[in-house]
């Protein structure tokens, strides 16, 4: 029988899915010696905790479910891709602040009953230099938004998605444009080479980032493709309009923002430049990525 265990994120908050330690004893009650629950209370507790899962039944079907926000999804992908991608698989119970990368899957019907029926099927991941993206890899002025918004959140933790919207005020007055060559591969193997000066790329999994920004609506995390989406120099005037329109997926018909879909590419800057990958910033001057397609099991709750 598979064997399931529950991340329950001590930074979750509460939402319409406000399920406990308590409530998922009561529902496996009949099925205690398949069932493990912890509940993180240190960094790297949830990435630790599935390593050691996987690595304690080898050879059996397992699922992973991590009841809480998008932060720990990257580590437990890694980690599930790494070493038993054939055996595991990977939900999620949205219930942090931002719940971007569930907004790619439908939870209308979803209920503490839902997770008695559940299905398993192949998503995609990114290959980022030697690390693992879930959802979006991206770098310019969002990443600096990010950078602004978690240091709102350390001052003022009851803000929420308020965060990420100050973020964006704090940032425009301070806006720049870096000079990037990328060389990209696109769905149809033709390879693609420009040099310019850019405000934002993002390489997209999913569809949404940023609590709720949207820009690759019609991404896919099973198509086999990434949207690669990026803004180039924008009259300041314009740039209020745009990032609404970039919030909600409104690209059609901009000339300042434009998406291609990609099978993987390289992006180099002539100094470091301010990147993010699924909301863990960091630094580099040459970004390799690419789509590993089919790279692990999404389990789908009826």
């Amino acid at each position: 029988m598979e064997k399931i265990l529950y991340i329950l994120s001590s930074k979750s908050g509460k939402t319409e899915f406000d399920i406990g330690k308590n409530d998922l004893k009561k529902l496996y009650k009949n099925r205690k010696n398949d069932v493990k629950i912890i509940e993180t209370n240190y960094k790297n507790h949830a990435k630790n905790a599935t390593y050691d899962f996987i690595k304690s039944n080898k050879d059996v079907k397992k699922a992973i479910i991590v009841a809480g926000g998008d932060g720990s999804l990257n580590e437990i992908a890694e980690i599930i891709y790494k070493y038993d991608r054939n055996n595991s698989s990977l939900g999620l119970i949205p219930m942090g602040t931002a719940n971007d990368f569930s907004k790619n899957f439908s939870y209308k019907n979803f209920s503490i009953n839902s997770l008695l029926n559940f299905k398993n099927k192949k998503i995609d991941l990114i290959k980022v230099n030697n690390s693992i993206c879930i959802n979006v890899l991206s770098l310019g002025f969002d990443t600096i938004v990010l950078e602004n918004a978690y240091k709102i959140l350390d001052k003022n933790p009851n803000l929420g998605k308020k965060a990420y919207l100050l973020g964006v005020l704090k940032s425009i007055p301070k806006i720049s444009y870096k000079d990037l060559y990328l060389k990209l591969k696109d769905d149809k193997g033709n390879i693609l080479k420009f040099n310019d000066k850019f405000l934002l790329s993002a390489i997209c999994n999913g569809g949404f980032y940023g609590s709720g920004f949207n820009p690759a609506p019609s991404a896919k995390v099973d198509d086999g493709v990434l949207n690669l989406v990026y803004a180039k120099k924008i009259p300041t005037l314009l740039l209020p309009s745009l990032i609404v329109r970039y919030k909600y997926g409104k690209l059609e018909n901009s000339k300042y923002l434009k998406e291609i879909k990609v099978k993987k590419g390289l992006i180099k800057a002539k100094e470091d430049i301010l990147a993010n990958i699924d909301g863990e910033i960091f630094k580099s001057n040459n970004i390799e990525f690419e789509i590993i397609e089919k790279a692990i099991n999404w389990i789908y709750f009826n």
